[in-house]
């Protein structure tokens, strides 16, 4: 069953299609599974299935990297809990450079009082500028496995990071297609369409890259022998759809505006996972389209 918070998020989502065709729907979306609602658009059910976009890529010893992101989610906060309660690590920045798999969950005490012990050892040599610790100076034995840098300095804003907040981020290809026809798999309630969204996220696994925009999905295989007459997504440079016969087109929002629904500025504030999606009172997504209001080009009055 989908958790509350999962289908807040898949709602958002949903807004976001809606808001980027310039479509109002004519009753309330009805909300299940399989697809994840059933939409009324001028009288005809359109389903709705909502995924997460997963680049697939591994880190280097084969390990998903989404599972290894999911890990260091969980150790980040084990180690702000453990920063919290010991004022001596306040204004120590320390930056984990992982080899490649992060600590498994049971071992995260364990990894934290490495790093505890290594930085009191060497507390008294720290500065504002960054030193690096390489392997060959590790003793102990988990960041002897898990560790190829680490970086400390003294800094007023000090925090606990990782080398897994950066990486390679895929293009449009053939995940796409591989999205689509797993989804194409399942048993959907009947409709008289059914309609794929693929949301793109704030983790590196969960990023796309369209350098050319619409261009850029020439490299997606065919969708069409598969369930769905819609395919759309959702980046946050853009929303793009791919639709059956005609292919695909990247949609500006600009008619949105006009059916009285958010513009493609506040549709890009939902276009990320995480703190935007999961926002419970919408705040960061109003911060959010706020700045990308912002950044956009000031027309010329002169």
């Amino acid at each position: 069953m989908t958790r509350p918070n999962q289908k807040d998020s898949e709602r958002r989502t949903l807004h976001a299609v809606l808001a980027a065709l310039g479509v109002r729907p004519d009753r309330e979306p009805e909300e299940g599974e399989t697809p994840d609602f059933i939409v009324r658009l001028s009288g005809r059910t359109i389903g709705v299935e909502i995924t997460m976009y997963r680049s697939g890529d591994a880190v280097e010893d084969g390990t998903g990297r989404r599972q290894v992101e999911n890990e260091w989610e969980l150790l980040k906060v084990a180690s702000d809990s453990f920063r919290s309660n010991q004022a001596e690590f306040h204004d120590i920045n320390i930056g984990l450079m992982f080899a490649a798999s992060v600590p498994p969950r049971k071992q995260h005490a364990e990894f934290i009082a490495e790093i505890a012990a290594f930085v009191r050892d060497h507390a008294s040599a720290l500065s504002s500028n960054d030193i690096a610790f390489w392997a060959p100076s590790f003793t102990s034995p988990m960041m002897r496995a898990f560790l190829r840098t680490l970086y400390l300095r003294k800094d007023q804003f000090a925090e606990w990071h990782s080398n897994l907040a950066g990486g390679y981020v895929a293009r449009p290809d053939q995940t796409i297609a591989g999205i689509v026809a797993e989804k194409s798999g399942k048993h959907f309630r009947p409709a008289d369409e059914q309609w794929l969204a693929i949301q793109c996220g704030t983790r590196i696994s969960e990023m796309m890259l369209d350098l050319t925009g619409v261009d850029d999905f020439a490299s997606v295989p065919g969708l069409e022998p598969y369930v769905f007459s819609r395919v759309f997504v959702l980046a946050y440079t853009g929303a793009y759809e791919w639709q059956r016969g005609a292919g695909w087109r990247q949609l500006t929002g600009e008619s949105a505006g006009e059916a009285g629904g958010p513009s493609l500025d506040k549709l890009k504030g939902v276009l990320n996972d995480r703190e935007w999606l999961d926002d419970p009172n919408g705040k960061a997504m109003k911060v959010a389209a706020e700045v990308l209001q912002e950044m956009r080009p000031k027309p010329d009055h002169s």
